[in-house]
């Protein structure tokens, strides 16, 4: 009999697991959008793919997603372009977390160059300003994503049956078993369940009775008006002791930040859009200290606001892996662009019984929190906005 598997959440996570599952299953994936939509963070992400991350696990993520994206294109628009990245330090103590991430870089087998303030400038010199720079930390095979692109190339390269408009009501166990995932008005036969609902895991999860600790956490990004799109592609930039970074869209720039206090969205808040109405000053305020480190000549009029929504975990580390309790249930969620596309490959490398191929995923086990108090594991989560690629 053939192996029914049902995917709940069409984005970028839900659509790499769909592409990367073998033929001999049949797949659907059920998501609440309408058709051409992407209602979750997909459709917000900002698009930056940085390789590197301390948490050897999350390096190994991004680089499969890196190579899965590497070759994607939709009606001939490019889903990724290497363009590079550079992190810029100012103070004695962030050219020296420079250094510090160059020498882990470089034991995890990364390029990577470490430059002087001219050299760092002259990488991008509309979003780096002199006057904020001592040195620079380029990684070379780092990119640019453009996430709507990436899922409708992985939609239209699996064989998985899409279902849209399609918000799911109940999820069905038979004994220990998932046996089925219902909507309004339909049921899928499922042995076996993935929830890669982003924002809204632990919403699907109480659907059994199970928890995911997963706060999902408002964030500004602002885009600067319509240009003549660039001649050349220019790395992406983050000032890491500033907590902000900006890249170049092509015919327009961007700007986010997370200097500023954390923003939880309580779950019965989310709504139907990983989008929430702009606060104000709390964000106005933030986005004016990101803005001023931007060459005054490049410093841009504010065209568009986002006040996107994102999951953030306890210890800033997905949520893979099998639930133990329930056997064929499955948890994909609090994974950004930069690390999707590994993920769905560890996930389906764990679910057909394959030969890992990224370690240590045992580490992402969506259990691991367990019977920790939920209020403490959201205050833990939320430590950790401003350092957004620190891990616990």
């Amino acid at each position: 009999m053939t192996r029914k598997i049902v995917v709940i959440g069409a984005g970028i996570v839900g659509s790499s697991i769909a592409a990367q599952l073998p033929e001999d299953v049949a797949v659907t994936v059920l998501d609440h959008a309408p058709t051409g939509q992407l209602r979750g963070s997909t459709g917000r992400a900002p698009g930056l793919v940085g390789l590197f991350n301390e948490a050897p696990v999350l390096t190994e993520l991004a680089r499969a997603s890196a190579a899965l994206y590497d070759d994607l294109e939709f009606n001939g628009e490019r889903a990724f372009d290497r363009v590079g990245g550079v992190e810029v330090a100012f103070t004695p103590e962030a050219v020296a977390k420079l250094e510090e991430r160059a020498e882990l870089a470089a034991a995890a087998g990364l390029p990577h160059r470490l430059l002087d303030a001219a050299e760092t400038v002259a990488l991008a010199p509309e979003l780096i300003d002199p006057a904020h720079c001592v040195r620079g930390l380029h990684f070379a095979d780092d990119g640019t994503a453009r996430a709507g692109i990436i899922t409708a190339a992985l939609r239209k390269r699996s064989n998985a049956r899409f279902v849209d408009d399609a918000a799911v009501v109940g999820i069905e166990i038979r004994g220990n078993q998932v046996s089925s995932v219902r909507t309004a008005t339909e049921s899928f036969p499922a042995d076996d369940v993935v929830l890669a609902s982003g924002i809204w895991g632990p919403v699907t999860a109480s659907l059994v009775d199970q928890q995911l600790p997963l706060t999902p956490v408002a964030h500004p990004y602002v885009h600067g008006p319509q240009r003549p799109r660039s001649s050349a592609p220019t790395p992406f930039v983050r000032w890491p002791e500033h907590h902000a970074y900006a890249r170049d869209h092509g015919a327009r720039l961007g700007l986010g930040t997370y200097d500023h206090t954390p923003q939880p969205v309580p779950l019965d808040q989310l709504g139907q859009h990983a989008e929430q109405p702009w606060p104000g000053e709390l964000f106005d305020d933030a986005v004016r200290r990101a803005m001023e480190l931007l060459p005054a000549a490049h410093r841009f009029p504010i065209a568009e606001r986002l006040n996107g929504v994102f999951a953030m975990t306890p210890d800033n580390l997905p949520l893979l892996g099998a639930f133990p309790d329930i056997a064929g249930l499955w948890s994909a969620v609090a994974i950004w662009v930069t690390a999707a596309g590994g993920a769905a490959r560890g996930l389906v490398e764990l679910m057909c019984d394959e030969e890992p191929t990224i370690p240590d995923l045992d580490r992402l086990r969506p259990d691991r929190f367990a019977d920790q108090d939920p209020s403490d594991l959201e205050t833990r989560a939320l430590r950790l906005y401003r350092d957004i690629y620190a891990t616990a």
